[in-house]
């Protein structure tokens, strides 16, 4: 396509010409996620600004010229959130990755396109980390991202934002608005931050997030085996309500295969992990043995809950265990601990960005109230036990992994299937692994039913009242609310984004 030379050169007047990309590989690359979005148009450009400043610059030179704008961070959503769907220029955040830590007052102000994994590693010598609960996919996904899609657990680790609005405006929110105030409180009246958290982009590029932190706890580490998925939702739900446990999440044994199975270039990073964290090499390859030799119950078991548990000492941390474990031994079987383990030890992993042999995949989730978790969990187990046969003769698999770190659930079954692979998964890939999984041809059929299920999902656990993070353009928001709820959001989009140029169509926007 030919391009607008006068709009590059005066984009690249504010952030120089390297940051300005035009190529035709770069900017598809830049439109994509991880699942193929029918009517995805590739980005007329992408811009990489480098500060607030500069943000505020190019998104002033946007307005004037009517392009409309998709603010992206590093694109590994599943939702459509970042794939524009319209001519747009994107808003590539990467350079924005500045870290200002204010250890005494408990936070920091990070770059939207600072990593979760960079981030842990600046707060880790102080013995921080953040408050806010971050994906696995840390290692590559940011901090922006994060806090403009949304995690299961909420956004209250972000106390306060810098954002760029549609006309080049620059907002701060939480007391870091007041002229002469500091970062420290997001509740500095009205609660401006929550606006923007899980917007999409919709209403205004993120330039920077400040974060909560807290030191970091002593922890304790339980397993349990469960052959029925109720009773294992049932401990979930009791430990949770009782505040015993940090996080809980649950892997069904296809799930739990996967899990176990250590990719070669994994391993030494694995292992290192582990034995930082537990003081020993020796313990650290019984654990990493354990999963790459499935010697434990993950396999027998036909759903595993993984339990981490934090306190002030290790021995408060023990007790609440005890807690923990009297309450899942009632119909759980007790199993070793090393998964919990190597996550806390390791956190960030993209590993499961497609399956063990290369596998597309690709997940669909929802938020339910601990009451309603179980029944929608059958709904849902039973309409894909209806549809199993059709989803095998398609060659699609699918596991589940259900997890709580508050007073809810998520329940998120995943599929896989072998499908021509995108420049976004060869962009993550070792080169061992694109060489391995390089060259499939595209599998349209199993793609097409993946969708209609992902779709049909997405309808049951809503039936559940189920509320989802990462929006995107594949779940609901404005057309869930009541009329009155959201005509309120309309005018908030009309009033910050008038001309509609904001990351159209997310939101149902």
């Amino acid at each position: 396509m030919k391009h607008d030379t006068h709009l590059i050169d005066s984009l690249a007047a504010i952030t120089g010409h390297a940051n300005v990309v035009a190529d035709a590989d770069a900017c598809l690359l830049a439109s994509s996620d991880i699942f193929p979005w029918p009517g995805r148009i590739p980005a007329d450009l992408v811009v990489r600004p480098g500060s607030t400043e500069e943000t505020a610059r190019v998104m002033a030179l946007l307005q004037k010229t009517g392009n409309s704008v998709v603010p992206r961070g590093a694109g590994l959503s599943y939702t459509g959130g970042a794939v524009p769907h319209s001519a747009c220029v994107v808003i590539d955040t990467a350079r924005l990755d500045t870290i200002d830590i204010h250890a005494e007052d408990l936070y920091v102000t990070a770059g939207a396109g600072v990593t979760w994994e960079k981030l842990a590693a600046a707060l880790k010598p102080l013995g921080l980390r953040a408050t806010q609960s971050s994906p696995i996919s840390g290692s590559v996904t940011t901090v922006g991202g994060l806090a403009s899609n949304g995690v299961p657990g909420g956004l209250d680790g972000v106390i306060g934002l810098t954002a760029v609005l549609a006309d080049g405006t620059v907002v701060s929110t939480g007391s870091s608005a007041a002229s002469t105030g500091s970062a420290f409180q997001r509740y500095a009246g009205p609660d401006l931050t929550g606006l923007f958290l899980g917007d999409c982009g919709a209403f205004g590029i993120k330039t920077s997030i400040t974060l909560r932190l807290a030191t970091e706890p002593a922890a304790a580490f339980a397993s349990f085996g469960f052959a029925q998925a109720g009773h294992m939702l049932a401990a979930m739900s009791a430990v949770v309500r009782q505040r015993l446990v940090a996080r809980a999440f649950s892997m069904d044994q296809a799930r739990g295969r996967s899990a176990t199975t250590i990719d070669a270039g994994d391993a030494a990073g694995i292992v290192g992990a582990v034995a930082r964290n537990a003081g020993s090499i020796g313990g650290a390859l019984k654990d990493v043995a354990q999963l790459a030799f499935r010697r434990n119950v993950l396999h027998e078991a036909a759903w595993s809950l993984h339990l981490v548990i934090e306190g002030a000492n290790e021995a408060i941390a023990q007790a609440q265990l005890e807690l923990a474990r009297a309450i899942c031994v009632e119909n759980g079987t007790e199993m070793d601990n090393v998964v919990p383990k190597t996550m806390r030890a390791k956190p960030f992993s993209i590993r499961g960005f497609l399956g063990v042999d290369g596998e597309r995949w690709v997940p669909v989730h929802g938020i339910v109230p601990m009451s309603r978790a179980a029944a929608c969990h059958a709904a849902l187990d039973a309409h894909l036990l209806k549809n199993a046969a059709t989803l095998a003769s398609a060659g699609i698999k699918y596991s589940w992994l259900i997890s709580s770190s508050g007073a809810y659930i998520s329940i998120e079954p995943m599929f896989y299937w072998h499908d021509e692979l995108d420049p976004i998964h060869f962009a993550h890939l070792s080169e061992r692994n694109r060489t391995r999984f390089g060259g499939r041809p595209a599998n349209l059929a199993a793609r097409a039913l993946v969708t209609q299920m992902r779709g049909e999902l997405r309808d049951i656990m809503d039936a559940h009242q189920a509320v989802h993070a990462q929006l995107g353009r594949f779940y609901r928001y404005t057309d869930q609310m009541t009329v009155e709820s959201g005509d309120f959001v309309r005018r908030i989009k009309q009033a910050l984004d008038p001309q509609g140029r904001m990351n159209p169509g997310v939101l149902g926007l």
